[in-house]
């Protein structure tokens, strides 16, 4: 035992009694700081939930506030106008000045008076918190960012009844932000603890909605920036990154559902350095300890330095590549090991020698540009083959000398991210007399002493020639699909006339005022279609839009198939509300989008069948049905419905529907369809009702 050095350590401790005292100290020492280290967290946590009481309290009465705008006598009654209502806002925003303005809309969402903001007119509807309010209880909405103010807003809502018990309109007070910031943040700086804290408020995804700096809100994520990977939860204490955070929930109330969090997060060192301090006086007493013993282990020492010299002959001869020195003699059996363990090492930096030199053999024969530099200074650490081609520089000092000899690189080396992970441009380069692409790729190097980034250069050229010559060819495919469209969008209207004139030709006798203004303007018509083939080219092609009455619309479209209806067998119902509301659209664009869907109609009924054709007004837009008691669509079809070329005709060219899609989305409506097979199918055309007002 004693021929070790570990036995002879031990031996010696045991005659100074050090182990006794050492076992003592830690016990002492962990006993204390279990007890200290609970009650700074326990503190922690009692201040975070201070703060959370604080933020609910102060939630609830804002509601209080809306709920006590709500029973205005003068806004609950829906008769009453925008400068009346607008009077009674006043009001109240120079009462409530947390507040930065007032809206007052209607149930649809339209807003119909404002005090500052002016947004008179504007829709609410697709506002995340609109379809809350339609419970009938006031509300409180989330953060979020809005296009409309261009801004991070909250707001709450609260329906307003008039006398009947009848739901007219809605008041929206919302936040003034930068005073609901202030408020929020005085109560995060009053709750300061024994420590330096950093207090935030948010929801449970981590998104900030108040920190002292404004400008994290809606923008940083606090779990992401803090490397807490954890889900949040009430009264959770979490360590990340050296700090401590307190997690405690916004209770939540009638009207307020939100997962709310109230974060309080102190540095770890500060808040233990009572531990530290303690810490340091057990150390101080075991120094004491240790000076008692110094000179016993100083005589022991002197018999261990012999071997230790040999191992530092050893290794010097392997720095300067030379030979070892004589066989090593160790006196005792650690010594020889940790000699075997250095011989180990110096063959494994051998291998690595050769390691490295076969990687510099791969860099310089590889047909990519790779170069690395340091990032603290600039230096160039490696400078490859290509490189050297591509840039014509032997080997830089720095990066900055590539950016003064390649005008491509000094423009792209600004958009190149050197802090945060990979980035990839794309640069083109002058090479050899030709223009080459190239793929751009940093990344940081792991491992290295210090602080270095490797810089790749793939040569794209023969890839984006590629690309460039399947977008010629997917050019001239989309131009072949608009030219058959075209073709398709002519056929029906020459239908049309030849329906006109045989009609004319079995009657013996002249076509009627009446149908001789449709087929006029049928010829219009395929003028018009073949005049818009040949300005296919027109970035911006004139429109004829103007108010339409869709009812009349559909009696001329109906009275171009009358004859073609009777022909197979079809019978046809109009049934036209007058209430249905104006539209402002192309008029021969809407035609051919209905004989379009008619035409499918009149062919999925091949045995005949009845054809409904129905107006009525619907979500504040013009709806129109055409329903067929045809053959009827299966889910896999209707999956497919709009996809140019697609068709289950034998003589169909796939464009009919694509074409009527197309031109009900440029009118700014919306097409639903209903089938089943063999029971008929249901085309729902949604158009935007003409506002007078613009």
């Amino acid at each position: 035992m004693f021929q070790h050095l570990r036995g002879k350590l031990f031996a010696f401790m045991l005659l100074v009694s050090l182990g006794p005292m050492l076992l003592i100290g830690i016990a002492g020492f962990t006993a204390q700081q279990e007890e200290m280290s609970e009650g700074a967290e326990q503190a922690l946590q009692d201040q975070s939930g201070r703060l959370s009481d604080e933020v609910g309290r102060y939630l609830q009465e804002r509601m209080q506030d809306v709920e006590y705008l709500s029973q205005n006598p003068i806004l609950r009654m829906g008769s009453t106008g925008a400068e009346a209502s607008g009077t009674e806002l006043e009001t109240f925003l120079e009462t409530h000045d947390m507040y930065e303005d007032v809206y007052l809309a209607y149930t649809s969402g339209i807003i119909l008076t404002d005090v500052h903001s002016g947004f008179r007119g504007e829709n609410l509807r697709d506002r995340p918190w609109f379809s809350d309010i339609t419970s009938g209880e006031a509300v409180i909405s989330r953060m979020y960012y809005s296009d409309l103010r261009e801004e991070p807003v909250m707001v709450m809502a609260a329906p307003l009844y008039d006398a009947g018990g009848q739901w007219t309109r809605i008041i929206i007070p919302a936040f003034d932000i930068e005073s609901f910031h202030r408020e929020m943040t005085g109560f995060l700086e009053r709750e300061s603890g024994a420590w330096e804290t950093d207090s935030v408020l948010m929801n449970e995804s981590g998104e900030v909605i108040i920190h002292e700096d404004m400008d994290q809100v809606l923008r940083d994520n606090y779990l992401e920036q803090r490397n807490i990977e954890q889900a949040v939860e009430d009264d959770a204490l979490v360590r990340a990154n050296g700090d401590v955070h307190a997690f405690t929930s916004v209770d939540s109330f009638p009207g307020f559902d939100h997962n709310w969090y109230i974060s309080v997060s102190a540095a770890e060192e500060e808040m233990f350095a009572p531990l530290d301090a303690l810490l340091r006086d057990y150390l101080l007493i075991a120094l004491l300890v240790l000076l008692g013993v110094i000179p016993a282990v100083f005589w022991l020492s002197s018999r261990l330095t012999v071997p230790v010299h040999q191992l530092m002959e050893k290794a010097a001869a392997l720095a300067a590549g030379r030979e070892p020195v004589p066989a090593f003699k160790g006196t005792y059996a650690e010594i020889t090991q940790l000699n075997e363990t250095f011989d180990s090492m110096a063959n494994e930096i051998k291998d690595r020698e050769e390691l490295h030199r076969r990687s510099t053999l791969v860099l310089e024969s590889t047909d990519n540009g790779v170069f690395s530099f340091e990032a603290a200074s600039g230096s160039i650490t490696l400078w490859n083959r290509r490189c050297r081609s591509m840039f014509g520089l032997d080997k830089p000092d720095t990066i900055a000398d590539i950016a003064a000899a390649s005008p491509a690189f000094r423009t792209l080396l600004p958009s190149l991210s050197f802090s945060a992970g990979s980035t990839e441009r794309e640069m083109k380069l002058e090479e050899d007399g030709s223009v080459r692409t190239f793929t751009v790729s940093t990344t940081p190097l792991d491992g290295a002493e210090k602080e270095e980034w490797l810089v790749l250069f793939f040569d794209m050229t023969d890839k984006r020639n590629m690309e460039q010559e399947m977008v010629r060819s997917e050019k001239l495919k989309v131009i072949a699909q608009m030219a058959a469209g075209f073709a398709h969008e002519v056929r029906n209207p020459l239908t049309t006339i030849r329906g006109f004139i045989q009609l004319a030709h079995e009657k013996q006798e002249p076509i009627g005022e009446a149908y001789y203004s449709l087929v006029m303007e049928e010829i219009d018509r395929v003028n018009k279609i073949i005049h818009e083939l040949l300005q296919t080219a027109d970035p911006d092609p004139d429109t004829e839009v103007t108010v339409i009455d869709v009812n009349r619309v559909l009696h001329d479209v109906m009275a171009l198939q009358e004859m073609q209806l009777r022909s197979r067998s079809i019978s046809w119902v109009q049934d036209l509300d007058p209430q249905v509301p104006q539209v402002f659209a192309d008029e021969g664009k809407l035609k051919q989008a209905l004989i379009n869907l008619i035409q499918n109609a009149v062919e999925a009924m091949p045995a005949g069948g009845e054809l409904t054709i129905r107006t009525f007004p619907k979500e504040e837009a013009a709806a129109v049905e055409i329903e067929d008691t045809g053959i009827g669509m299966d889910e896999d079809t209707m999956d497919k419905l709009g996809t140019p070329f697609f068709t289950k005709k034998e003589t169909g060219t796939g464009l009919g529907l694509t074409v009527s899609y197309g031109l009900v989305e440029e009118m700014q409506g919306r097409m639903v369809v209903a089938s089943r097979p063999e029971e008929g199918t249901c085309f729902q055309m949604m158009l935007p009702a003409y506002d007078p007002a613009g």
